[in-house]
């Protein structure tokens, strides 16, 4: 009998397996939606839970583990870079930027089974940060103030510019 996180990550492999299928059918896309917690690619404990981005992340893995050459890796960095294309909102941009430093976590603790290329992935964040900094600050008063904080977390766990940080 496995716990609460266990099920959830039981039904996001689930989603995975039909989110690869399309994948490799063809459909690019395919990842932004279990990334994203869209639609019937929401993962959550219970209703209204909200998406659950750690089991989502826990799952690509553990598919990943039982399958290396499915593809699974490439589909969640394309996942990966679609999130980035479309996160002019600043609720987007979190869910990105919780997902990244998950995937960061699960690396340094080497409980990762495959690695992203961070600093490419960061790079793109840097110039979607750049390019939208004035609507974030519109859309959220706080936005300074995040930046600020996810700013020094990247940098003192995982040795990442982010933000106006990287720009010098």
């Amino acid at each position: 009998m496995g716990t609460v996180y266990d099920k959830l990550v039981d039904q996001a492999e689930a989603m995975v397996n039909i989110i690869n299928k399309k994948y490799v059918a063809g459909n690019r896309m395919a990842y932004l939606a279990l990334l994203s917690g869209v639609g019937n690619c929401r993962i959550e404990s219970y209703p209204g839970a909200g998406h659950n981005y750690q089991a989502v992340v826990d799952a690509i893995h553990n598919c990943y583990a039982r399958d290396n050459t499915s593809g699974i890796d490439t589909g969640y960095r394309d996942g990966l870079y679609a999130m980035i294309n479309v996160a002019g909102s600043f609720p987007a941009l979190q869910t990105l930027m919780n997902i990244l430093f998950y995937q960061l976590k699960k690396e340094k603790e080497g409980k990762a089974q495959f690695k992203i290329d961070i600093q490419e992935v960061i790079d793109k964040v840097n110039m979607l940060i750049s390019e939208n900094c004035a609507s974030y600050e519109k859309e959220n008063l706080s936005f300074g103030s995040w930046l600020e904080r996810n700013s020094k977390f990247a940098y003192e766990n995982y040795g990442i510019k982010l933000g106006k940080e990287a720009f010098g």
